[in-house]
């Protein structure tokens, strides 16, 4: 069994793995490191794989090798050949990502679209080769932007909104917030989609279910994405 845990900004997701099938998954709320030892303390018979955008303090990665957990960097051994240019300044959440989503379409072109603190775009080929992706502010970090440069734009929290045109204040920065993300992910997709017609998208993140049902281009939606990707890495070095 593999522990697979994603420490990402704003949360920490974790999956148990048997082989590629997911046993069971969770969330430790807010991001609370104390809950997420507990967590690997009680599966501390499983086979443990972290991927983190954050920096482990040394008490942290005490236990990890105590556990002999298998923390992901650039350096380790990936199922991908990875050809970005600054592999170590790449988050290994966006290399999982990439990773997960080509497991699920191993023939295909592949596009993970990570809608969450960012929205993260990776891009692999056919032929296994990772060649980087764009990264641009989400939900939470566009409506906080707007408020915080601004002295009126009041800090909104999103929410489902009707037609093209905001007819107050709060709907246009809804509207433009919202929508503004939405064009972004659709154009982005057929943009790559022009390229390679046999391309697979795959979305994931904490704001995907907010865009999922409004794309016009047909995406796979699995909230686990970076989770297998992590998992991938574990059975590539195992």
């Amino acid at each position: 069994m593999n522990l697979a845990i994603d420490i990402g900004n704003s949360r920490i997701k974790w999956a148990r793995f048997e082989g590629r099938e997911v046993v069971e998954s969770g969330m430790v709320p807010d991001s609370n490191f104390q809950e997420l030892l507990a967590l690997i303390n009680f599966h501390c018979s499983d086979n443990i794989t972290i991927s983190s955008v954050v920096q482990l303090n040394k008490e942290f990665l005490r236990i990890c090798k105590k556990q002999n957990a298998l923390i992901i960097d650039s350096r380790l051994s990936i199922p991908i050949t990875n050809e970005y240019s600054t592999p170590s300044t790449l988050g290994m959440d966006r290399l999982c990502a990439a990773i997960g989503a080509k497991s699920l379409f191993p023939k295909n072109p592949v596009l993970s679209v990570d809608i969450g603190t960012c929205i993260k775009y990776e891009f692999v080929t056919s032929d296994n080769r990772y060649k980087g992706g764009n990264i641009s502010p989400g939900l939470q970090m566009r409506f906080a932007a707007l408020n915080s440069y601004t002295s009126k734009l009041p800090a909104l929290k999103p929410q489902k909104t009707i037609g093209p045109i905001g007819s107050s204040t709060n709907d246009a920065l809804r509207l433009g917030v919202q929508q503004g993300m939405l064009f972004e992910i659709q154009a982005m997709i057929q943009t790559i989609q022009t390229l390679h017609p046999d391309l697979k998208t795959v979305g994931t993140g904490g704001d995907l279910p907010f865009f999922v049902n409004d794309l016009k281009t047909h995406i796979f939606a699995d909230l686990l994405l970076v989770l297998r990707g992590i998992n991938e890495i574990y059975l590539h070095n195992s």
